[in-house]
């Protein structure tokens, strides 16, 4: 049957122009726009055509640029992007319009680090980064998208290496944490409560997902142009005494959490400005399982799409925050706030040239605790739950990145990318500056965004880490001040 449905659908493309733009709406508008073909409102006219339409045939979305009529002056450029999505999509699985699966993003990778390390540890890593299982759909104009993202990798086989100081007898170390890897990564719908009036107020989304905060927290990690995640995520070293004692600024800070528990509405206004408004838990997505579910925050971004493919944004968070027991460390309980910038300019000039930028700050919660250890909150047992608490502190962050992509000679399908970031984790506070620097380069072996990519990626870091505070300085074990190698090899596929 299978078969039959591809040769179909050869037959069809063969047939000329009329019918290929017939079965081009099958989802062409994405890689057209992606690639600067087409103009944002000539895809939201599409993708609204497409609505009123029903279902596609084809599970994977893609555009047509015969919407608006042919563009003369990129009539060439179009026929080689239609010519090369037949190729593709000649091959591509799909199982209809109302369920669809695909490869998020398989990396296997590759690190090495020159920060010193205990006996059993390494510095030469092999890993599996990510092995994300896609499946999405649409059921009907009230339901244009429902979306379950699985995390296929093992659970719970070992125990991670003892912690053990040098001199010690390590056999009589306790073991570590069981290693485990949460399946559930992401699961949202889409509900479009009035259809005539998309995308003005477009969907409301529930569920978890990527939250929209800037564009690397947004992003995929199949689509990202460097390897490591950028410190906004996550970043901090160093081990803290379980009395209070000890720097507030060491340990584990998560600035801005990936994903969470949340209910957004979404939108485009004037087919000029996108915006989002939600409700989230503010304790990520494993919340339910190893933490209170209590605190809430509110959030919105509105994003100026400069061009059809240049933006700038803002977004912000307020609320509160209590990180007892949770997975997100160094914020403390009471008041939490985020106010973030970004921006992404791609050029119709240098084809190929992008560049982008994120700028955040934000308090934590007036009871922070000690970094790296659970926020003390309403217990007063100092045992139990950790350190004393310290004032709120504020925190901030910024990084630019840039990228080449070379479109043809011989160096063909070579990306080079350049980033560099700073976090400062107390900006009351000297000596306690974290510094990255990125350089590296991107080779595709396909690249069809958002859907298909396939590449391998070289990056070199040059970090730095200043101290915990004025008159400190950071142990030769620490990651955040140790330069590091990583390739990887990726498959992305929907």
């Amino acid at each position: 049957m299978t078969r039959l449905w591809f040769a179909t659908l050869a037959c069809v493309i063969s047939l000329g122009p009329i019918v290929q733009a017939e079965v081009a709406q099958a989802g062409l508008e994405d890689i057209l726009y992606e690639k600067g073909q087409i103009t944002k409102e000539e895809w939201l006219k599409t993708k609204a055509d497409q609505e009123k339409a029903g279902p596609p045939v084809q599970g994977v979305q893609a555009p047509t640029s015969m919407t608006s009529g042919p563009d003369p002056a990129n009539l060439d450029t179009r026929i080689g992007v239609i010519e090369e999505w037949k190729a593709k999509i000649e091959r591509l699985p799909s199982l209809g319009g109302k369920f669809n699966i695909g490869m998020n993003a398989l990396q296997f990778l590759y690190t090495h680090q020159d920060a010193h390390v205990v006996e059993g540890k390494s510095q030469d890593n092999f890993s599996v980064r990510r092995s994300e299982i896609l499946m999405y759909g649409k059921i009907n104009e009230y339901i244009p998208k429902w979306h379950t993202l699985l995390e296929m990798q093992s659970n719970n086989l070992t125990n991670s290496t003892p912690g053990c100081t040098a001199g010690a007898n390590c056999s009589a170390a306790a073991s570590g944490a069981g290693t485990a890897t949460t399946m559930f990564r992401e699961a949202y719908i889409d509900f479009r409560p009035m259809p005539s009036i998309a995308p003005n107020l477009n969907v409301i989304r529930m569920g978890v997902f990527r939250m929209p905060f800037g564009i690397f927290t947004e992003q995929s990690g199949g689509l990202r142009d460097v390897i490591s995640s950028p410190y906004l995520n996550s970043v901090g070293s160093g081990t803290v005494a379980r009395n209070g004692s000890g720097n507030s600024t060491v340990g584990t800070i998560d600035f801005i959490q990936e994903r969470d528990y949340f209910a957004d509405v979404r939108g485009t206004l004037f087919h000029r400005l996108d915006y989002v408004l939600g409700i989230m838990n503010n304790n990520n997505y494993q919340a339910n399982a190893v933490g209170a579910n209590g605190p809430k925050v509110y959030y919105g971004r509105v994003r100026l799409l400069a061009t059809d493919i240049s933006f700038l944004s803002f977004t912000v968070l307020s609320g509160e925050s209590n990180n007892t027991n949770t997975e997100i460390n160094g914020r403390g309980k009471g008041a939490f706030d985020r106010y973030g910038l970004d921006f992404r300019y791609t050029s119709r000039y240098l084809p190929g040239f992008m560049v982008q930028g994120e700028w955040w700050q934000g308090h934590d919660g007036a009871n922070q605790t000690t970094v790296g250890t659970p926020a003390q909150g309403a217990c007063l047992n100092v045992v139990q739950c950790g350190g004393n608490g310290s004032p709120g502190v504020q925190r901030r962050t910024w990084y630019v990145l840039g990228k080449y992509f070379i479109s043809d000679g011989p160096l063909q399908n070579f990306e080079p990318v350049v980033m560099y970031e700073q976090f400062d984790p107390s900006t009351s506070m000297s000596n306690d500056l974290y510094t990255r620097a990125i350089v590296g380069f991107n080779y595709y072996f396909e690249n069809l965004p958002p859907k298909i990519q396939s590449k391998i990626s070289i990056n070199y870091e040059f970090r730095h880490h200043q101290g915990t505070g004025p008159g400190t300085f950071v142990p030769e074990t620490d990651a955040f001040a140790q330069n590091v190698f990583l390739a990887q090899f990726q498959v992305r596929y929907q």
